[in-house]
């Protein structure tokens, strides 16, 4: 006896979606978690950059005083 005619089966692409969708779940959280993290980094960067160059203007400038 064949039961796959009485049972109901879900159409194909439903299981498809739902693992798409999964898939760009776990991709914007891998977006977001890089953004953010690079967002904390960027006042640390700054300093490390920046933060040489005004002190050596601060420093010509307190020598020109």
């Amino acid at each position: 006896m064949d039961l796959s005619a009485t049972q109901s089966q879900p159409p194909r692409n439903q299981g498809d979606s739902t693992f798409l969708k999964k898939k760009k779940k776990r991709f914007l959280m891998r977006v977001i978690i890089f953004l953010l993290l690079h967002l904390l980094m960027l006042p640390l960067y700054w300093r490390k950059t920046y933060g040489l160059l005004t002190l050596k203007s601060i420093g010509a400038f307190l020598q020109k005083c």
